[in-house]
């Protein structure tokens, strides 16, 4: 039912606060799909965007926080494609920033 299936990107770093996007193919532009977070199933919402172009499936997480985290299931027609999403801190972007700003201090001293 999946297409293209060794093309997916299945590991997905997000960001804090920004949104996460989970994307596959499916066979046929009128298959339908069920998104799931730790087997649970996800209803569209503020939180959750399900979007459908032609053979593409998607799933928007929006504003993404810690509790993001974990294995997302995309499911159609009995097959199933996993993706796990991991999510990285603004602390470690300033903290990576700070050790850059010091490096570059050090190099020009």
């Amino acid at each position: 039912m999946f297409a293209n299936k060794e093309k997916v990107q299945k590991e997905v770093k997000a960001v804090l606060t920004q949104d996460a996007t989970l994307s596959c193919e499916v066979g046929q532009e009128k298959s339908e799909v069920k998104w799931y977070k730790e087997g649970k199933l996800i209803t569209s919402s503020k939180k959750f965007r399900v979007e459908s172009e032609g053979k593409l499936r998607r799933l928007v997480v929006s504003q993404v926080e810690k509790k993001d985290a974990g294995e997302y299931t995309c499911e159609a027609a009995g097959q199933k494609l996993t993706f796990k999403i991991t999510v990285t801190g603004e602390r470690d972007i300033s903290h990576h920033r700070m050790a850059h700003e010091s490096h570059l201090v050090s190099i020009y001293t």
